[in-house]
């Protein structure tokens, strides 16, 4: 749950002081390369930090809240960020003000999720939720808040990954 900071090659590692002694279970390169956003636990629960990676400066709380903030994924730019809340919120995160808002309320779950995703052109977002207790891939489109099953098949799809082009998703599957 520590963080440290360090060089492509190994040559050079520097711990991180957060003044926390509570758990980081993720880490992102904010897009000036100067500052990460995080999420580390705080009263049980996990929420969205920044820090400077150097060490210097204070810890910045970006979410507050009594539900796990989890499987943060950038956009390509660096500019947004999706992530999951808790066991029902798909949540959109401007990197530039730090402000999240939900974008769905769904049968997300606490666990065993597949990480929500960017199409390449930043016009949706992929994830998965739960339907009779199996997993369906999902696309959003964030200008028009429209929410699309893809799959619908009663048997558990996940991993949804989008292709360069952005005309492909691809994922895993339990067919026989």
């Amino acid at each position: 749950g520590e963080l440290f900071v360090s060089d492509v090659e190994g040559k050079f590692v520097q711990q991180v002081n957060r003044n926390s002694a509570e758990r980081v279970k993720e880490v992102k390169w904010m897009s000036d390369n100067r500052n990460l956003l995080i999420n580390q636990t705080i009263d049980g629960y996990t929420n969205l930090y920044s820090i400077n990676a150097d060490g210097t400066g204070t810890l910045k709380q970006v979410t507050t809240g009594d539900k796990n903030s989890r499987s943060i994924t950038m956009n390509k730019k660096r500019t947004q960020a999706v992530y999951l809340c808790g066991r029902d919120e798909v949540k959109l995160l401007d990197l530039k003000t730090m402000l999240s808002k939900t974008i769905v309320k769904d049968e997300i779950w606490g666990f065993q999720n597949s990480n929500p995703g960017f199409s390449p052109n930043d016009e949706y977002v992929v994830f998965t939720a739960v339907r009779n207790f199996e997993q369906d891939i999902f696309v959003h489109h964030i200008k028009e808040n429209k929410t699309t099953n893809l799959t619908k098949t009663g048997i558990a799809e996940s991993s949804p990954l989008w292709s360069p082009d952005g005309k492909y998703i691809y994922f895993t599957s339990q067919r026989l």
